[in-house]
């Protein structure tokens, strides 16, 4: 009997501190009104999917012989609130500083992706709607062009302008690792 009254007790004391607690409010409150706007690319921040570190993302790629395939990069405008007009922001695919950096602080060789091997379809400038955050830049992939030695090009993409906005310098850049496997 008594070995069941110290089970409940124990019980209803857990759930009561697990009911009466709760977040506390405290002074420690951040006002994000008053930050301004970044541009970014949103999945710089992510990393590490590939599991080689720093900014890369890995796009991989099964397709034929002359096949190709679409990488759509998001750009992102990080504010309290979405602009009231629209926004170009511009990319780059060329700037090889992160690359450069990278390969040079992890003893690596990656490459970048030859320009032959794909195409920016519409413009590396992308415009952000009003009201809207996200805009896009899509790069046709031919895979097929890539050649035998999949996981060493890396399409690097570079925020080059901000459109008049700054950009959040870790989310500048970030870098696709193309893999193709047959």
């Amino acid at each position: 009997m008594k070995k069941r009254f110290y089970i409940k007790t124990a019980f209803f004391s857990l759930a009561a501190m697990a009911l009466l607690s709760s977040c506390l409010k405290d002074s420690r409150y951040i006002d994000y009104s008053k930050v301004g706007t970044l541009i970014e690319l949103p999945l710089a921040e992510v990393g590490d999917q590939a599991g080689i570190g720093g900014p890369f993302q890995t796009a991989t790629y099964s397709l034929a012989k002359g096949a190709t395939d679409t990488l759509t990069v998001a750009v992102n405008v990080a504010s309290p609130k979405p602009l009231t007009s629209s926004l170009n922001v511009t990319l780059s695919a060329t700037d090889l500083t992160a690359l450069n950096a990278y390969n040079s602080a992890n003893q690596t060789s990656y490459l970048p992706l030859p320009a032959a091997d794909y195409t920016v379809l519409g413009s590396l400038t992308v415009t952000i709607p009003a009201n809207q955050r996200l805009g896009y830049a899509k790069f046709l992939i031919n895979a097929a062009a890539i050649g035998v030695d999949p996981g060493t090009y890396v399409l690097p993409v570079t925020i080059e302008s901000g459109g008049g906005q700054p950009i959040a310098q870790p989310e500048k850049a970030l870098m696709y690792n193309i893999v193709v496997k047959p």
